[in-house]
């Protein structure tokens, strides 16, 4: 595929955003869906939340265009990194089901567990279309280790999963597209150096819609991108990622997405296990991801969304080199990649309440063991002690 093609999908993902975004703010502001300002959002004035309608007219003429051009002539693009075993109109559908479930909630506030039944039937109609990770080498000897029937719940979890990833990490101006935009400029390289033109496509149309978007987004914002927009951005970084390993069977490729992603995946990991701990839903709101912890730190919106996108550059170099590295030297990129996240964890406290709840209940236990020792001492001396008045001489 020449160069050539490469730059109309990337031109045309970021003029489409770019020319539907006002479009989109527009709706936005005559259908009522505004983030108002409240204790839980950064924003101190309404803004507009309609902006994945946007990114999605933006990948869909990108990507529409591709698939226009191949069905005219199929030797002008000369792609010849297409998966047989993949249908790619279907992978559409899908992208339109997670669209569609964000743009409902984004005008109506549905219930999370509807939502989620939502984004499961998205990532289902993908599986269906043949994106699924089945079986991988076997890094411990020679031949394929498969699955079966597991890969669909499997790949279920990790595209609903990388959905939502995106969606936690968008509490900042320009923030969550901007992170995307990094994560798919990583998966491109990778992608086209191993000969995978369908996730390389899919990445540049990510990237030109993440940059067309940020004209708008970025602090400070003029829209946001609402559910709509984040989950589609998340669920495409997912595929992109399932499209190389679907070629490419070793257990590495599963795993290099999950470093690309590193700073939402270790806030929703966090989360995750902070909620479960203090016994609320993983689906309730609260201030205690990651953006929320630089803003407490004192740096300003636009100060931590440039740290997270120079973290997210540092992971993505690391992912491109345990890749790109086969020597020994690959252990040593892996070891990095998991000090600089434990630094990330500790020096933000991303799990400093899930410790504090758990001192709380071992000291608590603890004084409730203290209080019963004492009582018994005190029994125990009452009963030592005489009971009936010395008798008169």
């Amino acid at each position: 595929m020449e160069w050539f093609w490469f730059a109309a999908v990337f031109f045309i993902a970021l003029v489409g955003t770019v020319a539907a975004t006002p479009l989109a703010m527009k709706l936005a502001w005559r259908v009522g869906a505004i983030d108002y300002p409240d204790g839980r959002r950064v924003n101190t004035r309404p803004i507009p939340r309609l902006g994945g309608i946007a990114v999605f007219i933006g990948l869909a003429l990108a990507l529409g265009f591709i698939v226009a051009v191949n069905a005219a002539d199929p030797d002008l693009l000369e792609i010849q990194g297409l998966n047989r075993g993949i249908n790619y109109y279907g992978v559409g559908a899908a992208l339109f089901v997670m669209f569609a479930i964000g743009l409902i909630d984004d005008l109506y506030q549905i219930k999370p567990f509807i939502k989620f039944l939502g984004q499961c039937v998205a990532a289902i109609i993908a599986c269906a279309s043949g994106v699924l990770f089945s079986h991988f080498l076997n890094p411990f000897g020679s031949g394929v280790i498969s699955i079966d029937w597991f890969a669909y719940p499997f790949t279920v979890f990790y595209l609903v999963a990388f959905a939502n990833i995106i969606n936690l990490i968008d509490g900042l101006d320009g923030l969550a597209s901007g992170v995307v935009a990094i994560c798919a400029a990583a998966l491109f390289f990778l992608s086209f150096s191993r000969g995978g033109m369908d996730a390389a496509i899919m990445a540049l149309a990510l990237i030109g819609v993440c940059g067309g978007f940020l004209c708008f987004n970025f602090y400070p914002a003029k829209v946001f991108l609402g559910d709509s927009g984040a989950l589609l951005l998340g669920f495409c970084l997912g595929l992109v990622s399932l499209f190389g390993v679907v070629r490419a069977t070793a257990l590495v490729s599963l795993l290099i997405p999950v470093v690309i992603a590193g700073v939402p995946v270790i806030d929703t990991f966090t989360s995750i296990v902070r909620r479960l701990r203090s016994g609320q839903s993983v689906f309730s709101a609260d201030k205690e991801h990651v953006h929320h912890r630089f803003i407490n730190l004192g740096f300003s919106q636009r100060t931590t969304v440039l740290i997270i996108y120079g973290l997210s550059i540092v992971l993505a170099l690391l992912a491109i080199l345990i890749v790109q590295d086969q020597s020994a030297l690959r252990i040593v990129y892996i070891l990095i990649v998991i000090v600089v996240v434990a630094l990330f964890i500790w020096r933000l406290g991303l799990m400093s309440t899930v410790l504090a709840h758990h001192y709380e209940k071992r000291k608590s236990h603890a004084q409730q063991q203290r209080e019963e020792q004492e009582q018994g001492e005190q029994q125990n001396e009452e009963a030592a002690s005489p009971e009936d008045d010395v008798p008169p001489k």
